[in-house]
């Protein structure tokens, strides 16, 4: 019985460790790009600097995103997990 508890609370321990590590190394980005492709789930992006990112996004925005267009971007990258979209506008109005 001691010994499950014990196994229990290392288990615990391992998991908050591993949650703190993953919120820890989280980067996000604001830039401006291009968009070069759109799917489903995500976008293809260029910035200024050449540096292409596939972004993944929340919900299907393929019918509301213009390719070729400038648009400027914040998205975020966690360790173990691909980049995600935050927020998307139009560059010029």
């Amino acid at each position: 019985m001691i010994l499950t508890i014990r196994k229990l609370i290392v288990l615990v321990a391992v998991v908050v460790l591993l949650i703190v590590c993953w919120n820890s190394y989280a980067s996000s980005t604001y830039e401006l790009a291009t968009v070069k492709q759109v799917g489903e789930d995500e976008i293809t992006v260029v910035n200024l600097g050449n540096r292409e990112r596939t972004i993944a996004v929340p919900v299907d925005i393929s019918k509301l995103i213009e390719i070729d267009k400038d648009y400027i971007i914040s998205y975020e990258k966690r360790l173990w997990d691909k980049y995600r979209l935050k927020s998307i506008h139009s560059a010029f109005k």
